[in-house]
């Protein structure tokens, strides 16, 4: 069935096999297509903004990803997670007079939340945020089961690595993204099982290469072209890794020779009856990006090993009837429109920043919490017959199936990934009735000392860059180097980045293909093929058949 989407009035599709699962989950067809959907969970996914403020429980200076000017109270985490006070405190009763999200929001605004998303143990890893299990982390954002990482988004079970996003299973890895299971890996994409290379494109189970692209099971290769051992090591001891320079004339030259790249029509592995992109070991998985050991998703990112799951994007971990929710996971089931929740929770509702909690329906802030709706404790007697009743309320004003409305996140759009996915300028976001946040300009008089010249190689770089503060080459923004950042640097021969963390993981960004799709034929054999691929990219796009012939 078609329908028009209310958001951006454009047409999109509703298929039986999506009637079936709405109909399993007893919700209605969505009145957003799957982009703005998409973006609307999106709105309330705040991973890379951090600032400074005090703890309302407390009085401390924390770091938080919530700045002062939010309404609702901000805990240090340790103070939400202690027994000092009780969410059940800030219960409301039902007003069947009033819609169902006008009484939601003004709970949620009064109910405190935790200052970062973070699921302990996170061990000298303050800096980061939507992380769990972390050792020795910095600035890293959706990561977890790492130790030793900074500056990344998206990095799973990963050590020692700088640098990288949308990375899995990988060590000693610096300037990566989309890589898997790699090792002393650097200015890669896209890449699995490959180790002691620089800049390679595609390539699988590959070791000693330097700019290579398509290559399988390939060793001592320079930008494509067999050498020996000998030559091979002989051109690496050629090449000054620790050069900006050398290094940016390297990027320049694999950038030049890959313009017109072979590219299969998805990024992914072990896929079957599936379409998407940077899929691995999926089943039935339908428009879903960036997931992992999955089986019967639909329009699904970001989630790690989970099934019969729809409009769900990050996390999973044991996850199962997910509906439209954002960062729910760790054991989790049958979860209808949910923000934060995890750690064990199930049939909740319309709930937000709950853990370890079970039949609650628009609940803020419980842990382990049984029957409530709104934060008032019911008997289950009592909420077997209140939820049909809420429901049946919430059709009659055109609430029941949406997720919590863009208008009202805790966070202004230009702080979240929907900005990130589909940026918009002020305008446009203040139109549509969403909040901006402007970032308060740095004085023009503030003085941050002498413009510091970096050395072009890292051996000629002193222990004092660690006490400096140095300006990004594109953006102007002063940023820092951390002195494990250095000693990193250091093992690894690698010259000091010039761009800012923001910057560097911009551009990471980039390389990533858009979750959507274009319709076009393979550049071999003529089929036809959906890919993320747009039809004016410079890319050569081959139908997996295809692909594999040609690189095999």
């Amino acid at each position: 069935m078609q329908k028009n989407c209310t958001s951006c009035r454009q047409t999109f599709e509703v298929t039986d096999e999506d009637l079936a699962f709405y109909k399993d989950m007893d919700v209605s067809a969505p009145t957003h297509c799957y982009l703005c959907r998409m973006q609307r969970r999106l709105s309330y996914r705040n991973e890379r903004n951090l600032y400074h403020r005090k703890c309302d429980k407390t009085g401390k200076q924390i770091i938080s990803q919530f700045s002062g000017k939010k309404l609702f109270p901000v805990y240090e985490n340790d103070a939400w997670w202690s027994d000092d006070w009780d969410a059940l405190s800030y219960g409301k009763d039902i007003d069947f007079a009033r819609p169902f999200f006008e009484q939601f929001f003004e709970l949620r605004n009064r109910v405190p939340r935790m200052a970062m998303t973070q699921q302990k143990p996170m061990e000298n890893s303050d800096y980061c945020n939507c992380a769990s299990l972390n050792k020795n982390c910095y600035l890293v954002f959706s990561t977890n089961h790492c130790e030793d990482c900074y500056y990344g988004s998206w990095v799973n079970y990963c050590k020692d690595c700088i640098d990288v996003s949308y990375t899995i299973e990988s060590e000693l890895c610096y300037e990566c993204t989309g890589c898997k299971g790699c090792y002393n890996l650097r200015y890669s994409r896209d890449s699995g099982n490959c180790r002691d290379s620089f800049f390679l494109r595609n390539c699988q189970g590959c070791h000693d290469c330097f700019g290579c692209s398509n290559q399988i099971q390939k060793k001592y290769m320079v930008f494509n072209e067999q050498k020996t051992k000998e030559e091979y090591e002989a051109f690496l001891n050629s090449v000054q890794t620790g050069s900006e320079n050398e290094m940016r004339q390297a990027q320049e030259k694999i950038d030049g020779l890959l313009h017109d790249l072979i590219v299969k029509e998805y990024q992914g592995s072990n896929i079957e009856h599936s379409l998407g992109n940077y899929l691995n070991d999926c089943k039935n998985c339908f428009t879903c990006f960036e997931c992992d050991n999955a089986e019967d998703l639909r329009y699904c990112y970001c989630v790690h090993n989970a099934k019969n799951c729809m409009d769900y994007g990050y996390w999973g971990q044991n996850a199962e009837r997910i509906y439209e929710c954002q960062a729910c996971g760790y054991d989790v089931f049958n979860l209808r429109f949910c923000n934060i929740c995890w750690s064990g929770c199930s049939d909740l509702t319309y709930c937000d920043h709950c853990f370890s909690s079970k039949n609650c329906f628009g609940c803020v802030g419980l842990k382990k919490k049984e029957y409530c709706i709104f934060n008032k404790q019911c008997t289950k007697k009592q909420y077997e017959e209140l939820v049909p009743k809420l429901i049946a309320h919430m059709r009659t004003t055109e609430e029941w199936g949406e997720f919590f409305p863009a208008a009202e996140s805790i966070f202004s759009y230009n702080e979240t990934l929907a900005h990130e996915q589909i940026p918009l300028i002020k305008k446009e976001v203040l139109t549509k009735g969403w909040h901006w946040h402007d970032e308060e300009e740095m004085q023009k008089e503030q003085y941050l000392g002498p413009k510091i010249e970096i050395p072009d190689n890292i051996k000629d770089v002193s222990d004092d860059i660690v006490k400096q503060i140095l300006r990004c080459s594109v953006t102007g923004k002063p940023y820092k180097i951390i002195p494990q950042e250095l000693k990193f640097y250091r093992k690894m021969n690698i010259p000091i980045p010039r761009r800012c963390p923001d910057q560097r993981h911009s551009e990471r960004f980039s390389f990533r293909n858009p979750r959507k799709f274009w319709d076009r034929k393979c550049a071999k054999c003529n089929k036809s093929i959906k890919t993320t691929y747009a039809s004016e990219r410079p890319e050569i796009v081959f139908c997996e058949d295809c692909y594999l012939k040609e690189v095999y």
